[in-house]
């Protein structure tokens, strides 16, 4: 979504749409309610998204939640286009894509819960940028929370570096496509130029590797058109306050944690920071940051920023973190937990062992943390023996623990928290089923997006196996599906590097491999009842 006289450029080279985890309105109401917000219910909510592209971020989100209201705009016909076109095919009738422009955004769309803006801020003029908040202002409901997105110093002055050298060098040429390869080439010639001795010069080879792997609309779109506009956080935070809004936090909550530097910078931090917006401010500068996803609300709203173990108590849990199967949850001694991702936490505490194994046997359904806590306390009974009696007090100082390390944890991105439940299947079913947006998505490419509203790269054989995973098929008619798969071509299995033909074999061989797949899928949250 752009609006300048580059805008035609989103029609020539539209932008890779997908889902965006961190923008969905679950997300931001749970950060609401941790900084004490009672931010409008998910289930029936309205959002708008400024700058929604083809809706690879809104169409999953209506699909998710079908009684909530939706609606997107963008100025690429394309882009609104290609939108349209998946709305019908899934048959949604929650979500509006429209051709228009921020400027031209009013009163007229209504109101809206939740307000979403990513990859619009940084990359369009002033009084773009002017209309986002003002928008944000305006239409965004009293306990409502936005959503914006934007590069930032002090990690894009080396950005900052290599886009001008890449821009440069595109400027030669009149063709995207040739924009594209030249600037790829002469940024490979400078990575390869550099001495990784030299600290600016391995910073450069850093950045170039990692534009290396970028899809070539990202990087044409990120790197190669007219306006890209870094800010310092607390320059964000000026505009935004002029706008009689305020920054509620960050969309990573793991991000504004100083616990997360050693004890002696945390507590300089501490003394140097007199509020949000300069700690923020300072951690930025320590970590170099290039990218921010920031959460605003209304000025009038009344935040708090203490958290303690009861700001989680009105949540749902889940975690796929998973420990030694033969763990004592009964003991005192320290379980470790790592989650799929690789992220680690310890914990001794037997009620906090207990539910992280709940949580890991659950998952990816989430658990509301009051049945957390009963089931955990139940898990700790001795065998045979009934449940604990309910003591309140006990109770209420295992939910003090539980709710400590539960914090501690999400920001370590062990767990994950919500206001809602999550709509995926645990385990696979006789007859396996991936939503309408998965196997539309999986027809078109290798990337889908879960019930978690997170982007999925599949292997082949999960791109082959997921469009047809429309809950009509038990497994063996959908190991013989994927057999015919790989018979008739579109699917190739290979044997001492020939592809296999003979149908019994390719059984024999797929059977547990499709299993495999199946569990995959379900662990990724991709399957539903």
């Amino acid at each position: 979504m752009r609006t300048t006289m580059a805008d035609h450029t989103y029609d020539l080279v539209p932008y890779e749409s997908a889902a965006f985890p961190q923008t969905h309105p679950d997300r931001l109401a749970t950060m609401a309610r941790l900084f004490g917000i009672d931010a409008p219910p998910v289930a029936r909510c309205r959002v708008l998204e400024l700058g929604a592209g083809t809706g690879g971020n809104l169409i999953p989100m209506a699909y998710g939640l079908p009684d909530a209201r939706f609606v997107g705009i963008d100025l690429s016909a394309a882009h609104v286009a290609d939108g349209a076109q998946a709305i019908e095919a899934l048959g949604l009738t929650n979500v509006t894509l429209k051709q228009m422009s921020i400027t031209d955004v009013g009163p007229e769309l209504g109101e809206f819960d939740y307000i979403v803006c990513h990859g619009v801020y940084s990359w369009v003029p002033a009084p773009v940028r002017d209309a986002v908040l003002t928008i944000f202002r305006r239409m965004l409901a009293p306990n409502g929370v936005a959503y914006v997105s934007y590069n930032t110093y002090p990690g894009w002055h080396v950005r900052g570096t290599i886009r001008d050298l890449a821009r440069y060098h595109a400027s030669l040429f009149e063709e995207p496509a040739q924009k594209i390869g030249q600037a790829r080439a002469v940024l490979d010639f400078l990575a390869k130029s550099t001495s990784a001795d030299d600290p600016f010069g391995a910073l450069l080879k850093l950045e170039v590797d990692l534009i290396a792997k970028q899809h070539d609309s990202y990087f044409f779109h990120e790197h190669l058109e007219e306006v890209n506009q870094p800010f310092y956080f607390h320059e964000v935070a000026e505009q935004v306050s002029a706008k009689e809004l305020q920054y509620l936090a960050d969309a990573d909550f793991s991000t504004m944690l100083a616990t997360n530097f050693p004890p002696a910078v945390t507590e300089t931090l501490r003394r140097l920071a007199k509020d949000v917006i300069r700690m923020e401010q300072y951690m930025d500068f320590l970590r170099k940051r290039s990218f921010r996803a920031s959460l605003l609300v209304h000025r009038e709203q009344t935040l708090r920023r203490a958290l303690g173990p009861s700001s989680v108590q009105s949540l749902y849990v889940l975690s796929s973190a998973a420990t030694d199967p033969g763990l004592d949850v009964r003991g005192a001694k320290a379980a470790q937990f790592r989650s799929r991702d690789g992220a680690g936490m310890s914990t001794p505490h037997p009620i906090t062992k207990a539910a992280m194994v709940l949580l890991a046997e659950a998952w990816p359904e989430a658990i509301a943390f009051d049945d957390l806590v009963a089931r955990a306390r139940a898990r700790l009974a001795p065998k045979g023996a009934a449940s604990p009696a309910p003591d309140a007090a006990a109770r209420a100082e295992d939910a003090r623990i539980l709710g400590a390390d539960l914090l501690t944890a999400y920001g370590g991105r062990i767990v994950d928290l919500r206001t809602t439940p999550v709509r995926a299947r645990r385990g696979v079913s006789g007859r396996p089923a991936a939503s309408p947006v998965a196997r539309r998505e999986a027809r078109r490419g290798a990337r889908v997006t879960s019930q978690r509203h997170e982007s999925i790269e599949l292997d082949d054989l999960q791109r082959h196996l997921v469009p047809i995973l429309d809950g009509t098929r038990d497994r063996a008619a959908v190991v013989e599906h994927v057999v015919d798969l790989a018979v008739n071509g579109p699917l190739v299995i290979r044997r001492h590097g020939e592809p296999v033909k003979d149908r019994g074999v390719l059984r024999g061989a797929l059977e547990p491999r499709v299993g495999e797949a199946l569990a995959s899928l379900a662990a990724s949250a991709l399957l539903v009842d």
